[in-house]
């Protein structure tokens, strides 16, 4: 299996959060399985397991650019996608990635600043992940410091 199947085997997106699309609704996200990619929101489906999405994703050879989503440094999706082979599934890449403890997602949704702006910064690659390297919620950092992500 590719690691494209894979993701879009365990991956769904659900409404879009762009807000001039018509699919977005009153529903509540599903609780616990969601990951807010800023353009729209994806859950895990079927029973996803990290460590086979780790192996696809490291024996993955890259479409138009080498890689690798493991190194500890942010990603965007515009560079996720070159790698996977398009931007839309580099998301749920990321998504899927988030949902395993694997990923920490950054979104401009986490800067005070407006709307118009943070859909500018979306747009020009400000949609990130970074690798969690310990399972227990810590992240480490370059400079030996380490970030607690807690869960909402």
């Amino acid at each position: 299996m590719s690691l494209v199947q894979y993701v879009g085997d365990h991956t769904r997106r659900v409404e879009c959060s762009c807000g001039r699309c018509a699919d977005v609704g009153d529903k509540p996200d599903p609780t616990g399985h969601t990951v807010d990619m800023f353009f729209f929101k994806a859950v895990a489906k079927g029973e996803p397991d990290a460590k086979a999405f780790e192996k696809l994703a490291r024996t993955h050879s890259g479409e138009f650019a080498a890689m690798d989503p493991f190194d500890g440094k942010e990603h965007s999706y515009i560079e996720l996608g070159a790698w996977i082979g398009d931007q839309g599934v580099a998301l749920l890449f990321m998504a899927l990635g988030s949902l395993l403890g694997l990923f920490k997602v950054i979104t401009p949704n986490a800067l005070p600043v407006p709307d118009h702006l943070k859909q500018q910064m979306a747009g020009q690659g400000m949609v990130t992940c970074k690798y969690m390297e310990a399972s227990d919620g810590t992240e480490a950092m370059e400079d030996g410091e380490v970030a607690v992500s807690v869960a909402p």
